[in-house]
C-alpha cells in the first residue's frame, strides 16, 4: 500500500511554508500543493527550491483571494472571490470563466518554472457541481492527476485510489493515524491523506480559523514513531508520481 501525505496551503503565509516544508525534510509529507497569487508565494516557490523530495502541485483557490481574470461571476462586489460560505449556495458561475480562471492558475503554476504533480483545491471547491466537470477536462489537458478523482481525473482501474480529509482537528495522534490508515489498508492501492502543517504565526492566525491545530499536525507528521511504525505495516510513502504513471 502506499500512502500520500498532500500538505495544503502552501504559498499561504511563511509559517505555513516553513512548517511544510519541515515536515518534508524531518517527517512524512512527500507532496504539497501551492496557492499561487499568494502574499507568501515567493517565499514558498524559494523554499521549495531546497526541497528535493518535495512534490508541488496546485491548490486551486475559487474561495480565498482574488482570481487571476475577469471571473466576474465567481466573485462578490469588491473583486475578491465568494466566501466559501457563500460559494457553495451559488449555482450561476459561468462555464468560461471557471475554464479561464483554473488555466490561468495553472498556468502561473508553471510560469514559475515548478513541475505540476497533481490539483486540487482550497476547501475543495474544485468538487462543486458546476466546476468540477470543468476541472477535470483541464487536468486531462495538462495530464496530471486531480485530488479525489485520481488519474486525469478518473481514477485507472490498476490502481485504486481513496482520498481522506480524516486528519483534520483536535482528535488527532499517530496511534489514531495508523488506525485509520490500517482500516484502509485492503480497500486501496494508494491512499491520499489530506494535511496542514504549519508553523503558527500572525498571518496564519489573521486568515485561517484553522491555525493553531496545524502545529499539532506537524508535531504527528514529524513523529519519529510514526515513520517507523508506517515501515513495520508495510506501508510505502509516495507523491502522486505513482498516480501519474498508474
Amino acid at each position: 500500500m502506499h500512502v500520500i501525505f498532500n500538505a495544503d496551503d502552501f504559498g499561504l503565509t511563511p509559517g505555513v511554508n516553513l512548517g511544510i516544508v519541515a515536515a518534508s525534510q524531518s517527517g512524512v509529507v512527500r507532496s504539497t500543493t501551492l496557492m499561487v497569487s499568494m502574499a507568501a508565494e515567493k517565499h514558498a516557490i524559494d523554499l521549495a527550491s531546497s526541497a528535493a523530495s518535495l512534490k508541488l502541485g496546485l491548490h486551486l483557490r475559487f474561495t480565498a483571494g482574488a482570481p487571476l481574470t475577469a471571473a466576474h461571476s465567481l466573485t462578490c462586489d469588491s473583486g475578491q472571490f465568494l466566501v466559501k460560505e457563500n460559494f457553495w449556495h451559488r449555482r450561476d458561475f459561468s462555464e468560461q470563466q471557471i475554464a479561464d480562471e483554473v488555466t490561468a492558475q495553472v498556468e502561473h503554476f508553471l510560469a514559475s518554472g515548478l513541475s505540476l504533480s497533481h490539483i486540487d483545491s482550497h476547501h475543495h471547491a474544485h468538487t462543486h457541481p458546476q466546476i468540477l466537470p470543468v476541472v477535470q477536462e483541464l487536468a486531462r489537458f495538462y495530464k496530471v492527476p486531480l485530488r479525489e478523482c485520481g488519474k486525469y481525473g478518473v481514477t485507472s482501474n490498476d490502481c485504486r485510489y481513496i482520498f481522506s480529509n480524516d486528519f483534520y482537528g483536535d482528535d488527532i495522534s499517530v496511534d489514531k493515524l495508523l488506525d485509520m490508515i490500517k482500516k484502509h489498508k485492503h480497500r486501496c492501492d494508494v491512499l491520499e491523506i489530506m494535511c496542514h502543517p504549519a508553523y503558527i504565526d500572525q498571518p496564519l492566525l489573521d486568515v485561517s480559523s484553522y491555525n493553531v491545530l496545524r502545529a499539532k499536525e506537524l508535531a504527528v507528521l514529524t513523529d519519529g514513531h510514526l515513520h517507523e511504525a508506517l515501515e513495520r505495516q508495510g506501508v510505502e510513502v509516495c507523491d502522486f508520481s505513482i498516480l501519474s504513471n498508474a
